[in-house]
């Protein structure tokens, strides 16, 4: 009293139409990849690098370990300066080195304090240029 059904063409549906997702997501920008680095460089145009500082447990000893990463972004308004925060995501390979874009900056660098001289501090003037 078994019943045995046969699937037909119908039935199944192909690799393709189960991952889909419906249309109204695909309309919606994807997740992006996104990594948190500090400025190293913005002497490019267009150009930065960024530092990026990770944690990695060691597989033998278990101690976790510092470790650093360099990358090179775009940056299409040249607005991030060096010491800023800035959030990058992956996209195409835009150069030989260069994959990954800026998204936003997350915290701006403080401003760099002007490096004053002993001589100036003492008289209360610029020295004299030579």
């Amino acid at each position: 009293m078994t019943e045995t059904t046969t699937k037909t063409k119908t039935d199944r549906k192909s690799k393709a139409e189960k991952v889909a997702p419906p249309p109204a997501e695909t309309a919606a920008r994807a997740m992006l990849r996104t990594i948190v680095g500090v400025v190293s460089s913005d002497k490019g145009n267009k150009s930065i690098t960024v530092v990026v500082d990770f944690q990695t447990k060691h597989p033998k000893y278990g101690k976790y370990l510092r470790r650093r990463t360099t990358i090179h972004a775009h940056d299409e308004k040249n607005e991030a300066k060096q010491g800023d925060k800035v959030e990058l995501a992956e996209c195409r390979p835009l150069s030989k080195t260069k994959h990954h874009r800026l998204i936003r900056i997350v915290e701006k660098a403080p401003e760099q304090a002007v490096q004053v001289s002993a001589e100036e501090v003492m008289t209360g003037k610029a020295p004299e240029a030579r």
